[in-house]
């Protein structure tokens, strides 16, 4: 085995040991590394390159909006069943956690489920917390985040949202709010979006028409990705 370096590497291969299994895939999902969804099952993956303490509270706290927990971490290379993982196994069943270990050899990674969480039933419940998980997770489109990366901004449903009506503006003009919502900029979200300008890519004429700030225009390189989404999006209604 090669030694995982990194904890974003830990990332791609456990997003498609997911998809597998016909889940939906999101990372960075407030603040969650990996959010799983399937129908009416969420799971959550916490991410780290060993066990941890400050891991397993991390996992412990989203048990209480998710019907199921897992931690992940690198299989280290030295790995035994011997009585001290053993040890660590049974802390993690006794806290209702599961456990990925993901390996790697040259170009190749796998995943393997060394422990299931002993329940995996829908918890449904009504909390704050998982109504605004469910909601960050189907408003966003696309998933460009990489779990485990630090320094680089995360693309929010927000984001995705105001970076809509940038591309909107990049591609028609100078639009208004009433334009812009009904080229399929978000019906509720556009007005306080525009207003608040939080990102500075925007700025208003005395016609209350809308402008891209070089600002706005350089938001539009920066997520490319997204925008060439947008692209085959509006391509597709024509």
């Amino acid at each position: 085995m090669d030694k995982i370096q990194y904890e974003r590497e830990l990332y791609e291969p456990l997003k498609q040991y997911l998809e597998v299994q016909g889940f939906d895939v999101r990372s960075e999902v407030r603040s969650c590394d990996i959010v799983a969804k399937k129908n009416d099952l969420i799971y959550i993956i916490e991410m780290k390159r060993h066990l941890s303490f400050d891991l397993l509270a991390q996992a412990v706290e989203r048990l209480s909006y998710a019907d199921a927990v897992y931690v992940s971490i690198p299989k280290p290379n030295n790995f035994k069943q011997d009585k001290i993982w053993k040890s660590k196994l049974k802390v993690l069943k006794q806290l209702g956690l599961g456990l990925l270990l993901v390996s790697k050899t040259g170009s190749s990674y796998l995943v393997e489920e060394a422990l299931i969480p002993e329940s995996l039933k829908a918890v449904r419940t009504s909390s704050k917390k998982r109504v605004a998980l469910e909601k960050e997770f189907n408003n966003r489109s696309m998933d460009l985040n990489i779990a485990g990366s630090s320094g680089v901004p995360l693309v929010t449903a927000y984001r995705e949202a105001a970076l809509y009506i940038a591309f909107l503006i990049r591609e028609h003009g100078a639009l208004d709010t009433k334009a812009l919502k009904g080229l399929g900029a978000h019906p509720k979200k556009t007005t306080s979006i525009l207003n608040a300008n939080y990102y500075g890519w925007f700025e208003k004429a005395e016609n209350k028409v809308y402008c891209l700030t070089e600002a706005g225009e350089e938001s539009l390189t920066a997520y490319k990705p997204l925008v060439d989404a947008f692209k085959a999006l509006n391509f597709s209604d024509d």
